[in-house]
Parts: structure tokens; C-alpha cells; sequence
């Protein structure tokens, strides 16, 4: 039980993957290029930029990712993880991404998000099927071994489903650990969230620019 307990749930990316892996492809290409129909001192300033960009959109695109278990809420952003006690949470929030409060403090994860379409409605309260408008979303509302997650409804769209288990999964380490939801002792359990540097990416990235900038300067 307590193995499956610490099971990771990974939510799945909606966001950005398909841009990133053409923008990939597209720096891949343009090094071929570069190497085989320039000379040397433009080919190797040439090579190190379109891994520096490859580095970067890997970065911004592909890196991001939410994910699960009973006790924490793993969010990958640009440069860093955070990890979130999930009992914390009073906030979860999909809109063009994900937004998770916790402690007083807002958190934002760019892999999940809604198309801008869906998000005006959402956010007009539009029915689609009434021909009329309902009531916005309120401000309590706003302010309100690994797995791989899917729909159970095939009528929830996916952004929802993120929405609600999180949510549920808060709920659950509340009730586990005793507190109340909007507490004291959930507001000080914000407090411990705990923010990863991504130092080898960065420290990568940081090498390529430099070695680019060394390379046009010497050749």
C-alpha cells in the first residue's frame, strides 16, 4: 500500500510538445546545413547557435510537466521544480496554464493549458448548447513506479480532469493529515514548498553561448 501510495501520476502535456519537437527538428537541420554548405569559421559558430537554440527550446517547450502523488505536486517550469505539499493547495486553475496556489503564493506551469477559445469561454460563462450566457467564474473560484493519467468521462475535457484531481488528490492528503481546508495549518503547510534549480540545463545553455561567443570572436 505504501508503494502504490508514493506512486508519480504524470499528467499529460498539452501544451507546447508539438512546437517544440519541429523547432528541434528545424535547429537539427539548419546545423546540417550549416556544416556541410559553409566553411569552417562559419560553420562552427553556426553548429554551437543552433544548439544553443535547440538547448533553449528543449528548455521552454519539452521540459515543462506536472505531476502527482498523495503527498506532493511536482511542477518542471523553464528553470526550476517546485515541489508542492499537495495538502497545501486551495487553488487549481487551468486556464492558457496551470495555476496552483498554495501558502498565499501562486504558482504557474505552462504545460497544461486550454486553447484560447475554450479559455474565452470559460471565463464568460458561455454554454455553447443555451445560446445564452451564465454567470462568470467567480473570484472564490480564482482564488479558490509512475502513472500515466487518463479521462475516466470521455465527456471532461482534459484541462477539467487535471482541475479536479488535483484537487481531489488535496483533499485526500488533507483528510489524511487532519486539517481543514482554507486553515491555518493548511496556509503554514504552504510554507515548505521547496524550489530546484535546473543547474545542469542551465549550466549547459550558459556553456554554449559562451563557446558560441568565444567562436565568432576567435574565428
Amino acid at each position: 500500500m505504501a508503494e502504490q501510495a508514493d506512486q508519480l501520476e504524470r499528467f499529460r502535456p498539452t501544451n507546447g510538445r508539438v512546437t517544440g519537437v519541429l523547432g528541434l527538428l528545424l535547429c537539427g537541420f539548419v546545423g546540417v546545413l550549416v556544416v556541410v554548405y559553409e566553411p569552417p569559421a562559419v560553420a562552427v559558430p553556426g553548429v554551437l547557435g543552433c544548439a544553443f537554440a535547440a538547448g533553449f527550446v528543449w528548455l521552454a517547450m519539452l521540459r515543462p510537466s506536472v505531476s502527482a502523488s498523495s503527498a506532493e505536486l511536482r511542477l518542471r517550469t523553464l528553470f526550476e521544480t517546485v515541489s508542492i505539499p499537495i495538502a497545501s493547495i486551495d487553488t487549481v486553475v487551468v486556464r492558457r496554464y496551470l495555476l496552483v496556489r498554495a501558502g498565499g503564493q501562486k504558482y504557474i506551469c505552462p504545460a497544461i493549458s486550454r486553447p484560447l477559445r475554450k479559455t474565452m469561454r470559460s471565463e464568460l460563462g458561455w454554454s455553447g448548447g443555451g445560446q445564452f450566457l451564465q454567470p462568470g467564474v467567480s473570484e472564490e473560484r480564482l482564488g479558490g513506479g509512475d502513472l500515466q493519467t487518463e479521462v475516466a468521462q470521455h465527456d471532461l475535457a482534459y484541462p477539467d480532469f487535471v482541475e479536479q484531481r488535483i484537487e481531489q488528490l488535496a483533499a485526500d492528503d488533507r483528510a489524511r493529515r487532519g486539517i481543514e481546508a482554507r486553515s491555518e495549518e493548511e496556509y503554514e503547510l504552504g510554507s515548505q514548498v521547496v524550489r530546484r534549480t535546473a543547474r545542469l540545463e542551465l549550466g549547459v545553455l550558459t556553456a554554449l553561448a559562451v563557446a558560441f561567443v568565444v567562436a565568432l570572436v576567435v574565428l
